[in-house]
């Protein structure tokens, strides 16, 4: 299941959620398909399958704040990946009188994680709101997705708006590049167990 769900906070709130999933029957042992059961498919060992994922698959919070100078403030609070996506936890604060917008140019693919090796793995927009638009004075929270599961890296950056300005104190599509310190958290002590 693929889930996008965004938040926008103060007098107004909602919540955008996307799900995919598919199948309508089982295949059974001599590879013929019957009844409206999802199709089960063979997979790795759960201990091999979360191995393969960074960090476990295991969600690991982040404490990272940059603001614009337009006056948007992006907060990234988590980061994980799952078996075909990523998930970065976000609160963004619009702190200008005009509406912005994050993904402003989606069909140029401009939102996206790259990584040391240089692989991307793109955002997927939720449907109600692809441009990631939020209005004045509005906070906007929740999770983005990016198709694809982290790789195991080092470093990582998070762009968003990749060809807007980073600078400009008028735009409406403020530019971000955020470092993603990965090899500090798969090196970081595990929290301690409750008792």
């Amino acid at each position: 299941m693929l889930k996008l769900s965004l938040h926008i906070g103060l007098p107004l709130s909602m919540v955008v959620a996307l799900a995919a999933c598919g199948g309508d029957g089982a295949e059974t042992k001599d590879g013929t398909v019957s009844g409206n059961a999802p199709v089960v498919e063979e997979s790795m060992p759960a201990a091999a399958a979360t191995s393969a994922l960074w960090l476990g698959g295991e969600k690991a919070a982040l404490d990272i704040q940059v603001p614009h100078p337009n006056g948007t403030v992006l907060q990234l609070t988590s980061i994980q990946s799952r078996e075909a996506e990523t998930v970065v936890g976000i609160r963004v604060m619009n702190g200008d009188d005009r509406e912005i917008q994050l993904n402003r140019f989606n069909s140029n693919r401009n939102g996206y994680i790259v990584v040391d090796s240089g692989e991307r793995i793109y955002l997927s927009p939720p449907p109600g709101n692809r441009d990631l638009a939020i209005q004045p004075g509005q906070t906007m929270e929740g999770e983005l997705v990016f198709l694809g599961r982290l790789p195991q890296a080092q470093s990582g950056i998070l762009i968003l708006n990749e060809n807007n300005s980073r600078e400009n104190e008028h735009t409406r599509t403020p530019g971000f590049r955020i470092d993603l310190p990965l090899s500090s958290l798969v090196s970081a002590p595990a929290p301690a167990a409750a008792q």
